[in-house]
């Protein structure tokens, strides 16, 4: 890679082309994702707020490394909450 590369993408943030790719802090996924790499900013997925709780829709509002920052869907004056992507869920697929 020379240096017009390197300096074109940063700190590689986003590929070359500026788009942004998952695990970015600024990708933004899709609304009602169908695979975990497709989670990113404004997605619905389903959290838990403990072992014993059962799983409630969250959006996703930030993402900071392979943290995500969400807010409950029906409950968006709660606070925040953080989950790691393995502690997610998706929505089952059909009509939302």
């Amino acid at each position: 890679m020379d240096t017009r590369e390197k300096a074109s993408t940063g700190n590689n943030a986003n590929p070359p082309g500026g788009k942004p790719r998952p695990g970015d802090r600024t990708f933004v996924g899709q609304p009602k994702p169908r695979d975990p790499a497709e989670i990113g900013l404004g997605s619905v997925v389903l959290a838990h707020e403990g072992p014993d709780e059962g799983w409630w829709e969250a959006e996703v509002i930030g993402i900071n490394g392979r943290v995500f920052s969400l807010r409950w869907r029906n409950y968006p004056t709660q606070p925040t909450i953080l989950r790691k992507a393995t502690e997610l869920a998706l929505l089952p697929p059909g009509e939302a």
